[in-house]
This record gives C-alpha cells, structure tokens and sequence, in this order.
C-alpha cells in the first residue's frame, strides 16, 4: 500500500491506519484473531502498532489482514521491507541485483 507520494506506509503506520478505519479496539481484534487459531494479546497488538517491536510474522499478518480488511501481502510487505538489512533493501531499490 502506497500514500498518495507514492511511497510506501511502514508496517506500524499500515497497521494502525487499518486498525484506527476499521474501529476496532485492540481487545477485538485480539478475540477476531482467535478465529484463525492466533493467540496473541493486546499489549503486542499495541506495541506492532507503535512500532515498538519488529513486524509480525507471516501467519498472524494474514490472519490481521483479513481481520483489518486489508490485502495480506500489502501488510506482509510492509514488514518485510523492515526486516530486509539496509544495504539489501538498497539493493534491491536500485536494481542492480
């Protein structure tokens, strides 16, 4: 998911975008998360949020996603934009790979 400049939201600003349009509140997504088996809390859902741990993995971002009514790879993409060490992601922006 891009913003109007055409860059991309970090994983913590795309998932507290999608949470804040959404109008769930961290306890109901910690229960919807449940139905697809994800045993999680709301003080982690809090802190992906605030970007103050590092992305989720693949299976709770699906199961997010589709709770959040977004695309799962955009979300899936966003984290792993954040979890790519600088030089690769440099790299890879600079198609000289």
């Amino acid at each position: 998911m891009t913003t109007k400049g055409g860059e991309f939201l970090n994983y913590s600003t795309l998932l507290k975008n999608s949470i804040y349009k959404e109008r769930l509140t961290l306890g109901e997504i910690e229960e919807k998360l449940k139905n697809f088996g994800q045993k999680t809390n709301k003080a982690y859902i809090s802190k992906l949020q605030n970007g103050k741990l590092p992305p989720a993995g693949d299976r709770l971002n699906e199961a997010l996603a589709i709770v959040l009514n977004i695309d799962p790879i955009d979300l899936k993409a966003a984290a792993y934009r954040e979890k790519i060490p600088a030089e690769v992601l440099e790299r890879i922006n600079s198609n000289n790979f």
